[in-house]
């Protein structure tokens, strides 16, 4: 459990995250219920039962964070949590496709979409009437099967081929296996877990990453599926980075566990690799909720203390990917892992997740001389689980030597003032191609996101 003085802040923070979605959910529920449930020509018992389970499954979040709170999660049965999000998924789907619907029926008054008012009446009675209402309920249907599908399963392994600035040649196609937002809860849990340890042991990777949100709980409720967590092997080891998620979960108290797992927590600090006489550092920064935690926040600097201009290339773990653009401008980081956004979920939310990260979703990314990937997530957090065109993954790196360029020689990016040294970068930033399957990628995934920045 956290300690006692974050306690009230915790309190205080489930409290108004249930009253936002709370009020989230009744939005869902109202428009649904004005727009789809009550023009149904159905009887009263049958159009009370269907309030009944819209609000209910609207609700959800909120109703499962009151009843059943953890730290990080919900603490209740699988079979509840996937079943609820069913139906959750259901009424947010409808939500949208209602929507949409109404969208049209509205722009049918305005004459663009048919030449005779008549032919117009006839369209917005078969967009009100039961044949479409009915199809907008089994879509929603169905599109809520196919994404808790492919939030609850165990995902494929997506192989890319990344040219990283000043990676040693000695080292020219180093594989490293990377997993992220794997939130380990009751959804996806110890089973669930140790099948994604497998399929990465299989791959037989150098080393493995792991760029923050590994769990949702405290140290007792999660020690099944954090067990899973030590099965992850490689060559020269398993280093993560904290995510929000692990700072609400109580880092204080998975900090020692984590360490009894194997696994190398770098909290503002790096590791030196040696592999054949060839260097490279890993380096990991907090996240800034530390600080609301009472833990230091992100520091870069602090981060990468010893490491000269001149010297190795770094791959940094920072869970989220908004801060890339200001961690290139220190010139020492050639490659940054990040999660978070959970590649948006679904179409129209990831527009708005987008935005919120700086302008980053998924994929590969450039920033001068950094290289940028934005983990979708190898699973997700049980309150939204929902992915549709967005499929979660295990991601093989594969790393190749580049030069590094002008911008940034080899005896660093010098002592120009900071705002000197971010206009410099601004200007010179070059990107990627945005073609899917850029630079060697294989397999499924966010080779269109590869753009400049």
């Amino acid at each position: 459990m956290e300690s006692r003085a974050s306690l009230p802040n915790n309190h205080t923070k489930l409290s108004g995250s249930r009253d936002m979605f709370m009020n989230f959910a009744l939005v869902l529920f109202v428009y649904v219920f004005l727009s789809v449930i009550l023009p149904l020509p159905a009887g009263f018992k049958a159009k009370g039962a269907m309030v009944i389970v819209f609000l209910l499954s609207a609700g959800r979040l909120a109703i499962l964070r009151h009843f059943f709170p953890g730290l990080g999660g919900i603490e209740t049965s699988k079979t509840l949590l996937v079943a609820s999000a069913f139906f959750q998924g259901i009424v947010i789907i409808l939500f949208l496709l209602a929507i949409a619907r109404d969208l049209v029926w509205v722009g049918s008054f305005s004459g663009n979409l048919f030449h005779k008012a008549e032919s117009a009446r006839h369209f917005r009675v078969f967009l009100k009437g039961i044949p479409f209402t009915l199809g907008l309920l089994a879509v929603s249907s169905l599109l809520s099967a196919y994404s808790l599908y492919e939030a609850v399963k165990v995902p494929g392994v997506r192989e890319v081929t990344m040219e990283i600035a000043g990676w040693p040649r000695p080292l020219d196609g180093f594989r490293v296996a990377v997993i992220s937002d794997t939130h380990l809860s009751r959804f996806h849990d110890g089973p669930w877990m140790d099948e994604v340890a497998d399929r990465v042991n299989a791959l037989k990777p150098e080393l493995v990453l792991v760029p923050g949100d590994l769990v949702d709980g405290d140290t007792f409720r999660r020690a099944r599926e954090a067990k899973a967590l030590g099965r992850l092997k490689s060559t020269l080891g398993t280093y993560v980075c904290a995510g929000n998620h692990e700072y609400i979960s109580g880092l204080r108290e998975w900090m020692p566990e984590f360490s009894k797992l194997g696994l190398k927590l770098l909290h503002n600090e790096h590791a030196i690799l040696n592999v054949g006489g060839s260097e490279f550092a890993i380096a990991g920064v907090a996240d800034p909720a530390a600080e609301r935690r009472g833990l230091p926040g992100p520091d870069l600097g602090k981060a990468l203390e010893g490491i000269p201009p001149n010297g190795p290339p770094v791959i940094l773990l920072d869970h989220r990917p908004a801060r890339a653009p200001g961690n290139s401008l220190d010139g020492r980081v050639s490659l940054q892992l990040s999660g978070h956004t959970h590649g948006g979920l679904f179409p129209i939310l990831a527009t708005l997740v987008k935005k919120t990260n700086g302008g980053f979703l998924k994929g590969r990314y450039r920033i001068g001389d950094l290289e940028l990937y934005v983990h979708p997530g190898t699973g997700l957090w049980s309150g939204v689980p929902m992915r549709i065109l967005n499929p979660s993954e295990i991601t093989l790196l594969t790393l190749r030597s580049a030069p590094r360029s002008a911008r940034f020689p080899a005896e660093g990016p010098g002592t120009a003032a900071p705002g000197a040294s971010a206009t410099a970068a601004s200007a010179t930033a070059s990107g990627g191609t945005g073609e899917p399957g850029a630079a060697g990628e294989t397999g499924t995934g966010a080779g269109e996101n590869d753009v400049s920045r």
